[in-house]
């Protein structure tokens, strides 16, 4: 079988249509995209969804990413915010906010102004979740949990010391409760990046996707003639860039996370220092700081590391020498996006590369990849299922960028 035939094939196994609830998980309106054909991640996830939508664009399939949008939009009217994901084990938490980004994807295929007045509101509270409970007192946002019953901290500390394989001195069960779902909200579950207290930090990706939200929220205010509302939204929106610069930037203009207990910037470089590209938030000399402090020590032979290595204790499998799809695409769409062609397509050819020549190996695609090694002899907290979703995705889109067959 070639890989262009596999995804053919089992991209339909990753559709599901589930409109009641069949605890522990939610029923949705719209059929929805589930990461895994296997039996693990058989919900919808929020960031994974987004990722996966370009490559069901690209692949003739956008009615399906505009199913994926309408279901986390049904999340807002239900619960107040997008979920992590569709099952009751994420009622504390959400995800990486991409939800005015698949928006602004889908209204480009279908600009259906009908569609965006209702959906618009619905952002609206998406980023009052947000702007009301992970806003922090610098003026920053950061990943969070919602209170849990106390019944539920013990199994939460015990389920992150178990994925770490390490005990941190000085945290509570409470703490590594907490730790752990705003670890999961990040998306990152578990990097070096906020070590084991992402609650803690004013991460430099959520606040460049709230960046990008306010900017889509103008936008979209202004396709609807709310021309008042669209000013009030850019105003948001450059008050946040602001803040980000006096308080995200190192000395070589490079954005990191910044440790609000101590007011100091984690010291680990990593793919989500390409996220102000991604979002168009970066000036040119910004940009050009991501590329020569940051492409350097995460670009290997076969793609790029989610993290620079570094002696941080614990098992990270956002962390290194492991590559996940998400960071690649943003990584090669953000450099696009400021000129570096080159570098861009570099990356591009190097994940299409690995993703190749493991299911030439394997016969499957996978979640994540060793990208010292370029296997997938990958650090893992869980045995790491075959993956369709966003590796595909990033897949297909890379094919795009360098006028590459699906092979």
């Amino acid at each position: 079988m070639t890989l262009k035939q596999y995804i053919e094939e089992n991209l339909p196994k990753t559709i599901r249509c589930v409109k009641e609830d069949i605890p522990p998980r939610f029923g949705l309106p719209y059929p929805f995209i589930v990461p895994s054909v296997s039996d693990m991640f058989q919900e919808m996830y929020y960031w994974d969804s987004y990722f996966a939508g370009a490559g069901l664009i690209l692949c003739g399939q956008a009615q399906q990413a505009k199913y994926n949008t309408d279901n986390l939009l049904s999340m807002i009217d239900r619960f107040g915010f997008v979920l992590n994901g569709s099952r009751d084990c994420f009622l504390y938490n959400s995800q990486p906010p991409f939800l005015s980004m698949m928006m602004r994807e889908v209204y480009e295929v279908f600009p259906d102004k009908e569609w965006l007045a209702v959906a618009y509101p619905k952002l609206k509270k998406e980023y009052e979740f947000w702007h009301t409970r992970r806003l922090c007192d610098c003026g920053l946002y950061r990943y969070d949990a919602e209170p849990m019953p106390p019944e539920e901290i013990k199994g939460a500390s015990e389920a992150l010391l178990s994925r770490l394989g390490y005990r941190p001195e000085g945290l509570t069960d409470y703490d590594l409760a907490r730790g752990l779902h705003a670890a999961g909200e990040s998306g990152w579950d578990c990097t070096p990046r906020m070590q084991y207290e992402g609650y803690n930090y004013a991460a430099s990706d959520l606040n460049c996707l709230l960046y990008a939200m306010t900017d889509n929220l103008s936008y979209f205010a202004a396709e609807l003639g709310l021309a008042e509302e669209s000013a009030a939204w850019g105003t948001a929106r450059d008050d946040l860039a602001k803040r980000m610069r006096a308080l995200l930037k190192d000395a070589d203009g490079v954005f990191l996370d910044y440790y609000l207990p101590t007011e100091t910037l984690s010291t680990v470089r990593s793919c989500a220092c390409f996220f102000p590209l991604y979002v168009g938030l970066a000036t040119p000399e910004e940009a050009a700081a991501a590329v020569s402090k940051v492409l350097p020590v995460i670009e290997t032979d076969y793609g790029v590391v989610s993290c620079e290595p570094c002696d941080i204790a614990g098992v990270f499998q956002w962390g290194y020498p492991n590559g996940w799809a998400p960071l690649h695409r943003v990584v090669v769409d953000g450099l696009l996006r400021y000129g570096y062609r080159e570098e861009g397509l570099r990356i591009a050819a190097k994940f299409a590369d690995t993703v190749e020549r493991t299911f030439a190996e394997t016969g499957h695609l996978w979640e994540k990849y060793n990208m010292e090694k370029g296997n997938i002899e990958v650090r893992n907290e869980y045995d790491m299922p075959a993956m369709l979703g966003w590796t595909f995705s990033t897949y297909v889109c890379c094919c795009h960028l360098l006028g590459r067959e699906i092979r």
